[in-house]
């Protein structure tokens, strides 16, 4: 146990230090204030140009796609920033072999990394969140924090966060510097699908299979429950198949997608491991 609390620690120190880039922490506030604010801008200015052009489109659809773009900065940083951390210390330090040679538990290496991305995730959803709430009255009007509720869905979704950021290294550990471009890929699947910028509903007729694919996904419920915990109940206008769940219905059923994932992420990653060692992936690199 104690072995595993050191790696934890020293990992996610290291990648605190790698992905502030050794920074003063003013400069690297001002870099995750700019970068998540930024992105969450162009969606208010897509919904004002939408307005412009087309009379009616509900006030209420820009806090669903601030607050959503905001709790995705998470996914990104902490699932895919999993993935890239393998690419990273094989491809560019060249470390990763002796990293899983060393006295550190390998599994517990990169749980360290994710947690201090998850870390940085948080910071830049924070604070894309105040400048939000600053800046735009519709939002103002919506927020309503259920703090309780909030804190189930960050605990299970950090957990369901992590197995997804699981899985996706594991498959970077047989793949070559390429495997960078997986996660982009996933990213925009995992975007579009989740109902981050659009509610699932849009998806009917020739394309209600899309929805089923969407609600198969643990981070369409995380999204749902976390717009639940900070906005309240969903307005009419924008209710999609989730709308008459209970903020309990979806805690459950995000815990127990969640907990599949988590099987399924230690059962690939022990084969990606095991077959990555034995095929010298983890010193193989692109040369550049």
């Amino acid at each position: 146990m104690l072995a595993h609390l050191r790696t934890l620690r020293l990992a996610a120190w290291l990648g605190w230090q790698l992905e502030t880039n050794w920074a003063s922490p003013w400069l690297f506030t001002l870099y995750m204030l700019v970068k998540p604010v930024c992105g969450s801008l162009m969606l208010v200015g897509m919904f004002y140009a939408a307005n412009a052009a087309v009379v009616g489109v509900p006030p209420q659809f820009l806090p669903y796609m601030y607050v959503s773009n905001a709790c995705y900065g998470l996914v990104g940083t902490v699932m895919f920033g999993l993935s890239y951390a393998v690419v990273r210390d094989r491809e560019h330090y060249r470390m990763l072999k002796y990293i899983y040679i060393s006295p550190a538990q390998f599994q517990t290496y990169f749980l360290g990394r994710g947690a201090s991305r998850a870390l940085e995730g948080t910071i830049g959803g924070v604070l894309n969140l105040t400048v939000g709430l600053i800046l735009f009255s519709q939002l103002r009007n919506a927020v309503a924090i259920d703090v309780p509720w909030l804190i189930v869905y960050l605990m299970i979704g950090a957990m369901m966060l992590w197995a997804c950021g699981m899985l996706l290294a594991a498959a970077c550990l047989n793949m070559s510097r390429n495997g960078m471009f997986l996660s982009e890929g996933v990213a925009g699947i995992v975007y579009l699908l989740s109902g981050v910028v659009f509610p699932l509903s849009v998806f009917k007729g020739n394309m209600a299979w899309v929805q089923s694919i969407s609600l198969s996904l643990p981070t369409t419920y995380w999204l749902e429950g976390m717009r639940r915990a900070l906005m309240g109940d969903v307005p009419d206008k924008l209710r999609g198949p989730l709308s008459d769940w209970s903020k309990g219905e979806l805690a459950l059923t995000l815990f127990a997608t969640t907990a599949v994932l988590v099987v399924a992420a230690q059962l690939f990653w022990r084969w990606s491991e095991r077959r990555a060692w034995r095929l010298g992936k983890l010193e193989e690199n692109a040369g550049v």
